[in-house]
């Protein structure tokens, strides 16, 4: 074996050994957004419940219209004590 075949061996190596360093990287920062596709994609699978048609988004718009109720029912019982 010359030292070309040698030098040619370890440049291969060290290249093939970057190559999976930089993909294993690659992996470990993509792993959250692949996590979360893939707990969507088994929730979306699942049967709904009754119920369970709301989003959370929906759920804050109702807990604020609640609120909303309370506040007019409130001010209508310190308008009538007025009255």
């Amino acid at each position: 074996m010359d030292w070309n075949s040698i030098t040619l061996t370890v440049l291969a190596v060290f290249g093939l050994l970057s190559l999976v360093v930089t993909l294993l990287v690659q992996l470990i920062k993509q792993l959250p957004e692949l996590i979360g596709a893939v707990r969507e994609m088994t929730s979306a699978l699942k049967p709904k419940n009754e119920g369970d048609d709301l989003l959370p988004e929906g759920r804050e718009a109702e807990c604020i219209a609640r609120q909303e109720l309370d506040e007019e029912s409130s001010h209508r019982r310190h308008q009538d004590k007025a009255a």
